[in-house]
């Protein structure tokens, strides 16, 4: 059994109480099909694209593990289902870190906003041999005066000369061959 990811993306003219029972009669349909699925909200957000004329979409995922015949079972009833605009069943990635793992959170009013989790411990990194290694120039202690643009050196500008090449290039053929 391996461990897969369901994207679900669910109208966003429906209301809330209408998507999550949506949802969760789609996790019992994952879950008739496959052990251990947990579904997780990840929010109300414009669409890129209009997809049936909708502009708003719930967006779920419920990650479950199930054997390639229950996958193709799940993946063909939820193609049957009339409510969800955009499915989509990846493998899981269980070798992402913690810290690189994302969470969503919506305020008051409704603004969802993206950010990593932060936690106290993270793991190190595994670097590879072939990897170049980047070095961060240490900076000064003390801040040099910033320069304004009256201080710069500007090169004068000869009218006369861009004409005259703007004539060189008029006389050539412009498009070789035409």
């Amino acid at each position: 059994m391996k461990k897969y990811e369901l994207l679900l993306v669910l109208p966003g003219t429906l209301d809330e109480k209408e998507t999550e029972a949506k949802a969760n009669e789609i996790l019992t349909l994952v879950k008739a099909n496959s052990t251990a699925g947990e579904i997780h909200l990840l929010g109300k957000n414009r669409l890129a694209y209009p997809i049936k004329q909708i502009r708003y979409g719930y967006f779920y995922t419920i990650v479950f593990e199930a054997d390639p015949a229950g996958l193709k079972t799940i993946a063909g009833k939820i193609a049957l289902l009339p409510t969800p605009l955009r499915t989509m069943i990846s493998h899981f990635n269980t070798t992402l870190t913690a810290a690189q793992k994302i969470v969503y959170s919506t305020d008051e009013a409704g603004v969802t906003t993206m950010r990593e989790k932060e936690f106290l411990a993270v793991p190190e990194r595994v670097t590879s041999v072939n990897m170049p290694t980047f070095t961060v120039p240490e900076v000064a202690t003390e801040s040099a005066p910033a320069r304004s643009n009256a201080e710069r050196k500007i090169d004068e500008i000869n009218i006369d000369e861009i004409n005259k090449k703007l004539d060189d290039l008029m006389k050539g053929d412009v498009i070789p061959g035409v």
